[in-house]
């Protein structure tokens, strides 16, 4: 992998013409047009590095226009009846708000919206920059967006996982100018600064692009601390869009009440991002926002999109207590260990007084068939978890992975009899993805079935069975199991 670091001479001397503007990075003066100025750009022809077109401003006194959108996906809509704000994008926004540039928020996954009418909806809002947000199996969509893009002079900028940590591959691609490696509130924001006043991006710490054939990978930025408040952009935002199936006609939103996840799954993408660690908002500015959603907004369900909003038990309660004393009428959807749900067995109640609804319990994949204590503890909290919400008034899911390399036809029905010992109200069977950028690559990706990062969406096989001989059977097993799952009641 190439993390080549460009020096202001470095980007300087492979300067070329944009059609756009003439623009001299590391605050020089812009460059006069002369003789020779048809040199070859780096980034293709007539690009440059930190060059946004000038354009016209329906917002008064804004700095740029830029787009926000999720990748438009070749297969449709998002899988479900549950349309999920794209909330990284909404913070993403609110930062480059709050620095005064005009934005606008689309979202294809939740709308299925193909690949020409993004392109048609983006080419009327005239964006000078475009920012897409991705995960692994949205990724080539993300990139055949940001290709044409870029051919129609805009500025291209993907972020998410895949983007954070497959930079070296996708770079080379062409198609994509930067890449924001990390969280980007306050990457973006100094990166949008920089293409606004046409300086070098190799002062933006935790950005990657390419220069002159190499992909640079500019200097590593902290993890925001503290989290309190994190911007957001929720007046961008179709509300018409996001309803939760298990309350329909309901106004859906999403929170993040901490950032990063302590448990170090192998397979999980999420883990691979936080680097196993955590931090934690303060219980009264959670409090506060909800309180927001829901008095300006409308907002009558909120999701969690925490990796382990419940891990700290002292902070969590405080959470609660709040959201009791407020009283606000909101309903409340997360994500946990099936662990901490036993652990907080004298405090379900007070879940469920706070306005928690429904609980889906996470686990690592490869959890499914580890051996030893740890494993074995944590497979017997899954039913134990089901019940104790079941009998707190709360609705519970999980997920139970199939597709690994020593899959067998016994196994596949071993998790079938497991998933009906657990019993939650919906059960999901999804395939394991190989991700490249996990811990479980080494040991799934000498079997991946497949580079198409679409094919890594967890409903059909990545990995090949162990034979050729035993594979018809095994592919007629997990085909049965994946398609059928358990609904609430």
């Amino acid at each position: 992998m190439d993390r080549t670091r460009a020096t202001r001479s470095d980007i300087g001397s492979f300067l070329a013409p944009c059609r756009f503007a003439w623009v001299a990075l590391g605050g020089g003066r812009p460059a006069s047009r002369g003789a020779g100025s048809e040199a070859a750009s780096p980034l293709g022809e007539g690009r440059v590095i930190g060059a946004v077109r000038p354009g016209a401003w329906s917002k008064r006194g804004a700095e740029l226009r830029v787009a926000f959108t999720t990748a438009p996906p070749s297969r449709g809509a998002a899988d479900g009846a549950t349309r999920w704000a794209p909330l990284g994008l909404i913070h993403l926004a609110g930062a480059a708000q709050a620095a005064g540039h005009e934005c606008v928020l689309l979202d294809p996954v939740s709308t299925g919206m193909g690949l020409p009418e993004a392109r048609r909806r983006i080419a009327d809002l005239d964006p000078q920059v475009l920012c897409v947000s991705a995960m692994t199996p949205g990724f080539p969509d993300a990139q055949e967006l940001c290709r044409w893009a870029q051919a129609e002079g805009i500025t291209t900028v993907v972020g998410g996982i895949h983007a954070s940590f497959m930079y070296s591959e996708f770079l080379p691609q062409g198609g994509i100018d930067f890449a924001v490696v990390g969280e980007g509130e306050e990457t973006l924001t100094e990166l949008l600064r920089c293409l606004e006043r046409r300086d070098d991006p190799s002062r933006v710490a935790g950005v990657a692009f390419s220069l002159g054939g190499r992909t640079v990978r500019t200097a590593r930025r902290p993890h925001l601390a503290p989290l309190d408040p994190l911007p957001a952009a929720w007046d961008l935002v179709d509300w018409s869009l996001y309803t939760w199936a298990g309350r329909p006609g309901s106004r859906l939103a999403a929170v993040a009440t901490s950032r990063g996840c302590p448990h170090c799954c192998r397979s999980c993408p999420q883990a691979a991002s936080w680097e196993c660690t955590w931090r934690g908002r303060s219980p009264d500015c959670v409090a506060y926002e909800l309180s927001q959603l829901r008095a300006v907004h409308g907002v009558e369900v909120v999701a969690l999109f925490d990796d382990a909003p419940t891990w700290d038990a002292q902070r969590w309660v405080e959470i609660l207590e709040r959201l009791v004393e407020l009283d606000l009428g909101v309903e409340l959807l997360l994500w946990t260990r099936a662990e901490e749900v036993v652990r907080d067995a004298d405090r379900l109640a007070l879940w469920r007084r706070a306005g928690v609804r429904h609980v889906g319990l996470c686990r690592d994949p490869e959890e499914e068939w580890e051996e030893g204590r740890v494993a074995e503890v944590a497979r017997a909290a899954g039913p134990r978890a089901v019940s104790l919400l079941r009998g707190h008034g709360m609705t519970s899911e999980a997920t139970f992975w199939l597709g690994f390399p020593d899959d067998t036809p016994a196994r596949v029905g071993t998790l079938r009899s497991r998933a009906q010992a657990w019993d939650p109200d919906v059960a999901h069977f999804r395939f394991v993805a190989p991700w490249p950028y996990t811990p479980a690559w080494r040991t799934l990706g000498p079997h991946a079935a497949t580079r198409d990062y679409r094919r890594y969406d967890g409903t059909e096989p990545a990995v090949k069975p162990p034979s050729k001989k035993s594979s018809k059977k095994i592919f007629f097993a997990r085909s049965l199991l994946a398609v059928s799952r358990w609904s609430p009641p």
